[in-house]
C-alpha cells in the first residue's frame, strides 16, 4: 500500500473489506432468557489482518478509573461484586506517522467479584471502538433490546423496598432488586437501590429501639 494515505483513508479501506460480524457469544439474562452478542476476541480476530495490511495501529489509554467499594448488605455483609467504571482514550494511528491518529474517548463499566473488571471493562471500551470506529454491522439493535425488554424497573423495586416493615423483609427486597439491577448492567440503578436500603434500614432500626 501507499505511505501517502492518510489514517482516513487507510480506515476506509478497512472499512471496505468488513461489512458484517456474526454474533459469536451466548449472554444469558436469567429467566428471561438469553441473546447472542459479539465478543472481544471475534472482533480482534476479525480486524487485525486487516488493520495490519492497511496500516493501522491501536492502543488504549486510560484516562481515569474507579473501583467503587462493595455495597453492605442489610445484615452487614460486604455484597460480593464490585463496581469498576473507567475511560479510556483509543487511538487509532498510521504505522507510518503515529502524529496522524483519530481518538475515541469510551465509556466502560464493569461488575466483578475479584480482579477481572479492569479487564473487562478494557475489552469492552476497546470492541466497541473498534466496532464504531469502522462501521461494522452484527445484526444487533442494542438500544432497542435494552430499551424494551431489558430495562430496571427502579420505581418498582423502590415501591418493593419501602413496603418492608422488618429488617429480614427488607433484605430479601434488597437481594431480589440487587440482583435484577446487576443482571441488566443498570449501574445507577444499582446505587440507587443500594442508598435507598440503607434509609429504609436505618428507618426500621429507629422504630425499633422505640417500641
Amino acid at each position: 500500500m501507499s505511505d501517502s494515505k492518510n489514517i482516513l483513508q487507510r480506515i476506509n479501506e478497512v472499512r471496505k473489506l468488513i461489512t458484517y460480524m456474526q454474533k459469536d457469544k451466548n449472554v444469558s439474562t436469567g429467566q428471561s432468557g438469553g441473546y447472542k452478542a459479539l465478543s472481544h476476541d471475534a472482533v480482534t480476530g476479525m480486524v487485525r489482518e486487516h488493520m495490519v495490511s492497511q496500516g493501522v495501529v491501536s492502543f488504549p489509554y486510560l484516562i481515569a478509573s474507579v473501583m467503587n467499594l462493595p455495597t453492605v448488605n442489610v445484615d452487614g455483609t460486604q455484597a460480593k461484586q464490585r463496581m469498576y467504571e473507567a475511560t479510556y482514550d483509543i487511538t487509532f494511528a498510521s504505522i507510518d506517522n503515529l502524529d496522524d491518529k483519530i481518538v475515541i474517548r469510551i465509556e466502560a463499566h464493569a461488575l466483578d467479584n475479584a480482579d477481572k473488571a479492569p479487564g473487562k471493562a478494557l475489552s469492552y471500551a476497546k470492541k466497541y471502538a473498534v466496532l464504531k470506529l469502522f462501521e461494522i454491522e452484527s445484526g444487533d439493535d442494542e438500544e432497542s433490546r435494552y430499551q424494551e425488554k431489558e430495562t430496571f424497573d427502579l420505581a418498582f423495586y423502590n415501591d418493593l423496598l419501602e413496603k418492608s416493615t422488618t429488617l429480614e423483609e427488607l433484605q430479601s427486597n434488597y437481594v431480589e432488586a440487587k440482583k435484577e439491577s446487576t443482571r441488566l448492567k443498570d449501574i445507577a440503578g444499582f446505587k440507587a437501590v443500594g442508598e435507598k436500603t440503607k434509609k429504609l434500614k436505618a428507618a426500621i432500626e429507629a422504630k425499633n429501639a422505640t417500641n
